[in-house]
């Protein structure tokens, strides 16, 4: 069960948003906000796994300004995902058997295309994202598209097997080429 991060760090959820003023209004905050929202699916959830993030960054020093939201980022995936962690483990018999059919390889994170796929990721409609792929699918697409996360450090981070792991990336890797392909004729349309 989620435990409410207001309750844990002892800031609720209006006070986080008078603390946290000009970073909840933030273009920096939607993408926490969207990261957060694409694993659990659920609003209240990711604004706390946002505040828990926030209450974390505040225990700590953050030395480097430019790391901030990339910290940031990697610290409200991990609250979003411990807030869903059975859920996204419990969709991990869906992907067991169809290991086998793929090829043997592990797809690379595409390291040089990261901020292209981090906003393409960004920029896909989060209820579309939600009703189209489980909790796993979803956070191994933010894993390995946005944070760029390896197969292992999905499979550690979500207790899964690397090969279920190697079956959802196959299967985010389909499921975005339809998304792209049903997209690109309405982009071309002239205005």
């Amino acid at each position: 069960m989620f435990v409410n991060a207001a309750e844990v760090g002892g800031t609720t959820r209006s006070q986080a948003h008078a603390d946290h003023g000009g970073i909840y209004c933030s273009n920096e905050e939607n993408i926490l906000f969207r990261l957060a929202y694409l694993i659990t699916g659920d609003e209240v959830q990711a604004e706390d796994s946002i505040i828990a993030a926030y209450d974390l960054a505040e225990q700590g020093e953050t030395p480097f300004r430019d790391w901030r939201l990339e910290w940031a980022k990697c610290a409200t995936v991990r609250s979003a995902i411990e807030a869903r962690l059975a859920e996204i483990r419990g969709c991990e018999d869906r992907y067991k058997n169809l290991d086998r059919k793929g090829p043997r390889h592990r797809p690379q994170a595409m390291r040089n295309d990261l901020p292209a796929m981090t906003e393409s990721i960004l920029c896909l409609d989060p209820e579309m994202v939600i009703s189209e792929l489980d909790p796993l699918a979803r956070a191994i697409l933010v894993l390995r598209g946005v944070l760029s996360a390896s197969v292992r450090d999905c499979s550690v981070q979500l207790n899964v097997s690397s090969e279920s792991v190697l079956a959802v990336q196959r299967r985010i890797t389909t499921w975005l080429t339809t998304v792209r392909k049903k997209q690109v004729p309405v982009l071309q349309r002239p205005a």
